[in-house]
């Protein structure tokens, strides 16, 4: 199995899911990769993508986050706007003040919020 999901991101970056989530996350680092093309092929740094049950539980993560499905990134406030975002295919969008952009390739219709 290759160490890459994409061209530019590895499964490690993702969070190194388990193999019964990496649709997931392959559907997310495809929508990364499209929003780095927007962003003029600048590498995007992750944060946080997949997570553990225990891991999400300690960084105080939602109890059906999207982390938990290898279906979710954060990256830095300010790298893009919530448009690009939707325009790249993520479907949840979350900001939270200077500190981090919540994407997600959840199912259904879109959400934006705050926190």
């Amino acid at each position: 199995m290759s160490a890459r999901a994409t061209t530019n991101f590895t499964w490690a970056e993702l969070g190194n899911p388990p193999d019964r989530m990496r649709a997931n996350s392959r559907r997310l680092a495809l929508c990364l990769e499209t929003l780095r093309r927007q962003l003029g092929g600048h590498p995007i740094r992750l944060i946080s993508a997949y997570r553990a049950p225990a891991h999400n539980a300690r960084v105080g993560g939602a109890d059906k986050s999207q982390h938990l499905r290898g279906a979710a990134a954060d990256i830095a406030a300010g790298v893009c706007t919530a448009e690009q975002a939707r325009a790249a295919g993520f479907s949840g969008i979350g900001q939270r003040g200077p500190w981090a952009t919540h994407l997600d390739v959840r199912p259904g219709p879109g959400v934006h919020w705050h926190y």
